[in-house]
Protein backbone atom coordinates (compact mmCIF):
# COMPACT_ATOMS: atom_id res chain seq x y z
CA UNK A 1 0.00 0.00 0.00
CA UNK A 2 1.17 3.35 -0.82
CA UNK A 3 2.32 5.47 1.96
CA UNK A 4 0.50 8.80 0.81
CA UNK A 5 1.79 10.48 4.36
CA UNK A 6 4.74 10.78 2.81
CA UNK A 7 4.59 10.93 -0.62
CA UNK A 8 5.86 7.45 -1.87
CA UNK A 9 3.05 6.82 -4.70
CA UNK A 10 3.73 6.74 -8.18
CA UNK A 11 3.92 10.48 -8.20
CA UNK A 12 7.62 11.72 -7.35
CA UNK A 13 7.57 14.60 -4.98
CA UNK A 14 8.85 16.99 -7.64
CA UNK A 15 5.96 16.12 -9.63
CA UNK A 16 3.28 17.11 -6.66
CA UNK A 17 5.66 20.01 -5.84
CA UNK A 18 5.55 21.63 -9.40
CA UNK A 19 1.61 21.15 -9.44
CA UNK A 20 1.29 22.36 -6.11
CA UNK A 21 3.03 25.98 -6.22
CA UNK A 22 1.97 26.63 -9.94
CA UNK A 23 -0.16 29.02 -9.12
CA UNK A 24 2.36 30.91 -6.22
CA UNK A 25 5.23 30.77 -8.80
CA UNK A 26 3.09 32.39 -11.62
CA UNK A 27 2.51 35.09 -9.30
CA UNK A 28 6.20 35.59 -7.96
CA UNK A 29 7.21 35.79 -12.46
CA UNK A 30 4.30 38.60 -12.49
CA UNK A 31 6.01 40.46 -9.55
CA UNK A 32 9.53 39.89 -10.75
CA UNK A 33 8.29 41.49 -14.18
CA UNK A 34 10.65 39.77 -16.33
CA UNK A 35 7.86 38.89 -19.01
CA UNK A 36 6.81 42.59 -19.21
CA UNK A 37 6.72 43.51 -22.53
CA UNK A 38 7.70 46.79 -21.38
CA UNK A 39 11.04 44.92 -19.91
CA UNK A 40 14.26 47.62 -20.89
CA UNK A 41 18.33 47.41 -18.95
CA UNK A 42 16.95 50.13 -16.16
CA UNK A 43 14.01 48.21 -15.28
CA UNK A 44 15.88 44.76 -15.92
CA UNK A 45 18.93 46.62 -13.62
CA UNK A 46 16.17 46.92 -10.85
CA UNK A 47 14.65 43.86 -11.34
CA UNK A 48 18.48 41.99 -10.57
CA UNK A 49 18.46 44.18 -7.45
CA UNK A 50 15.44 42.19 -6.15
CA UNK A 51 16.67 38.93 -6.74
CA UNK A 52 20.07 40.38 -5.12
CA UNK A 53 18.23 41.57 -2.35
CA UNK A 54 16.42 38.29 -1.46
CA UNK A 55 19.42 35.82 -2.48
CA UNK A 56 22.03 37.25 -0.65
CA UNK A 57 20.56 36.49 2.86
CA UNK A 58 18.98 33.57 2.30
CA UNK A 59 21.82 31.91 0.44
CA UNK A 60 23.77 33.03 3.65
CA UNK A 61 20.79 31.22 5.63
CA UNK A 62 20.94 27.80 3.85
CA UNK A 63 24.75 27.67 4.16
CA UNK A 64 24.11 28.61 7.68
CA UNK A 65 21.81 25.44 7.96
CA UNK A 66 23.56 22.88 6.05
CA UNK A 67 26.67 23.67 7.86
CA UNK A 68 25.39 23.19 11.09
CA UNK A 69 24.36 20.14 10.08
CA UNK A 70 22.03 18.64 7.76
CA UNK A 71 24.42 17.37 4.62
CA UNK A 72 23.47 17.49 1.26
CA UNK A 73 24.33 15.09 -1.41
CA UNK A 74 25.72 17.44 -3.59
CA UNK A 75 27.75 21.04 -2.93
CA UNK A 76 25.56 24.40 -2.73
CA UNK A 77 25.54 27.12 -5.13
CA UNK A 78 26.02 30.75 -3.96
CA UNK A 79 24.06 32.55 -7.18
CA UNK A 80 24.21 35.76 -5.16
CA UNK A 81 27.64 36.46 -6.73
CA UNK A 82 25.93 36.39 -9.95
CA UNK A 83 23.76 38.73 -9.74
CA UNK A 84 26.38 40.91 -8.35
CA UNK A 85 28.61 40.43 -12.06
CA UNK A 86 25.48 41.35 -13.67
CA UNK A 87 25.13 44.83 -11.86
CA UNK A 88 28.40 45.56 -12.78
CA UNK A 89 28.71 44.49 -15.88
CA UNK A 90 25.70 46.67 -16.46
CA UNK A 91 27.31 49.97 -14.86
CA UNK A 92 26.45 50.22 -11.21
CA UNK A 93 29.38 50.09 -8.44
CA UNK A 94 30.25 48.59 -5.63
CA UNK A 95 28.72 51.28 -3.01
CA UNK A 96 25.56 51.09 -5.22
CA UNK A 97 25.48 47.24 -4.36
CA UNK A 98 26.09 48.06 -1.08
CA UNK A 99 23.64 50.31 -0.88
CA UNK A 100 20.53 47.75 -1.85
CA UNK A 101 18.35 46.81 0.92
CA UNK A 102 18.16 42.75 1.50
CA UNK A 103 15.41 40.73 2.37
CA UNK A 104 14.18 40.03 6.08
CA UNK A 105 10.90 38.59 5.70
CA UNK A 106 12.65 35.57 4.84
CA UNK A 107 11.31 31.68 4.68
CA UNK A 108 11.68 29.37 7.65
CA UNK A 109 14.85 27.34 8.22
CA UNK A 110 14.29 25.17 10.97
CA UNK A 111 14.29 21.52 9.46
CA UNK A 112 15.26 19.52 6.62
CA UNK A 113 11.89 19.84 4.95
CA UNK A 114 12.17 24.11 5.17
CA UNK A 115 15.53 23.45 3.86
CA UNK A 116 14.09 20.84 0.40
CA UNK A 117 11.38 23.63 0.04
CA UNK A 118 13.84 26.17 -0.26
CA UNK A 119 16.07 24.84 -2.32
CA UNK A 120 13.33 23.86 -4.55
CA UNK A 121 12.76 27.43 -5.16
CA UNK A 122 16.50 28.24 -5.77
CA UNK A 123 17.40 25.58 -8.06
CA UNK A 124 14.55 25.33 -9.70
CA UNK A 125 14.88 28.93 -10.67
CA UNK A 126 18.97 28.25 -12.24
CA UNK A 127 16.73 25.43 -14.16
CA UNK A 128 14.33 28.49 -15.62
CA UNK A 129 17.26 30.41 -16.07
CA UNK A 130 18.08 29.12 -19.15
CA UNK A 131 14.97 30.19 -20.97
CA UNK A 132 14.79 33.89 -19.38
CA UNK A 133 18.70 33.79 -20.39
CA UNK A 134 17.45 33.57 -24.14
CA UNK A 135 14.42 36.03 -23.61
CA UNK A 136 16.75 38.36 -21.95
CA UNK A 137 19.23 37.98 -25.39
CA UNK A 138 16.44 38.79 -27.01
CA UNK A 139 14.99 41.51 -25.82
CA UNK A 140 17.66 43.24 -23.75
CA UNK A 141 21.22 41.73 -25.97
CA UNK A 142 22.37 40.71 -22.90
CA UNK A 143 24.56 37.86 -22.86
CA UNK A 144 26.26 36.06 -19.95
CA UNK A 145 29.95 37.99 -19.51
CA UNK A 146 27.67 41.48 -20.26
CA UNK A 147 24.74 41.34 -17.80
CA UNK A 148 23.05 37.68 -17.61
CA UNK A 149 25.51 35.48 -15.93
CA UNK A 150 22.75 34.90 -13.40
CA UNK A 151 19.95 33.46 -15.62
CA UNK A 152 22.96 31.49 -17.55
CA UNK A 153 23.69 29.83 -14.45
CA UNK A 154 25.32 26.61 -14.55
CA UNK A 155 25.43 26.16 -18.46
CA UNK A 156 25.58 22.95 -20.19
CA UNK A 157 25.76 21.81 -16.33
CA UNK A 158 22.48 23.09 -15.31
CA UNK A 159 20.72 20.23 -16.18
CA UNK A 160 22.43 17.60 -14.72
CA UNK A 161 22.57 19.56 -11.13
CA UNK A 162 19.20 19.84 -11.75
CA UNK A 163 18.79 15.72 -11.52
CA UNK A 164 20.71 15.47 -8.86
CA UNK A 165 18.59 17.80 -6.96
CA UNK A 166 15.79 15.83 -8.21
CA UNK A 167 16.49 12.52 -6.94
CA UNK A 168 17.23 14.18 -3.60
CA UNK A 169 13.99 15.30 -2.77
CA UNK A 170 12.68 12.57 -4.13
CA UNK A 171 14.74 10.16 -1.65
CA UNK A 172 13.68 12.58 1.16
CA UNK A 173 10.25 10.97 1.86
CA UNK A 174 11.61 7.59 1.90
CA UNK A 175 13.95 8.76 4.78
CA UNK A 176 10.64 9.76 7.15
CA UNK A 177 10.38 13.50 5.66
CA UNK A 178 7.39 15.00 5.27
CA UNK A 179 6.31 15.58 1.68
CA UNK A 180 2.92 17.54 2.94
CA UNK A 181 5.98 19.98 4.98
CA UNK A 182 8.25 20.51 1.86
CA UNK A 183 5.33 21.57 -0.54
CA UNK A 184 4.55 23.96 2.14
CA UNK A 185 8.14 25.14 2.83
CA UNK A 186 8.40 25.45 -1.12
CA UNK A 187 5.17 27.60 -1.38
CA UNK A 188 6.29 29.93 1.48
CA UNK A 189 9.89 30.42 -0.09
CA UNK A 190 7.62 31.31 -3.19
CA UNK A 191 5.59 33.21 -1.11
CA UNK A 192 8.38 35.51 0.57
CA UNK A 193 9.95 36.13 -2.84
CA UNK A 194 6.84 37.50 -4.13
CA UNK A 195 6.28 40.02 -0.68
CA UNK A 196 10.03 41.15 -0.96
CA UNK A 197 9.47 42.23 -5.19
CA UNK A 198 6.46 43.95 -4.18
CA UNK A 199 8.90 45.74 -0.89
CA UNK A 200 11.27 46.26 -3.53
CA UNK A 201 9.38 48.56 -5.94
CA UNK A 202 9.28 50.83 -3.50
CA UNK A 203 12.81 50.14 -1.40
CA UNK A 204 15.23 49.64 -4.46
CA UNK A 205 16.46 53.61 -5.52
CA UNK A 206 15.59 53.81 -9.13
CA UNK A 207 19.12 55.16 -9.35
CA UNK A 208 20.39 51.16 -9.88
Amino acid sequence: MADTENGLDQTSLRQRLKRETAAVHQHLEVQLGLLDPGLDVPRYRRMLATFYGFYVPVEMDVARFVAAGSPLGFPLRARAGLIERDLLALGRSPVDLSALPLCHDRPLLSCIEDLAGCLYVLEGACLGGQVDRALVHRRLGLAKESGAAFFAGDGEGTLPRWSVVVAWLDGLPRTGASTAKIITAATATFDAFARWAAVAREEVPWSI
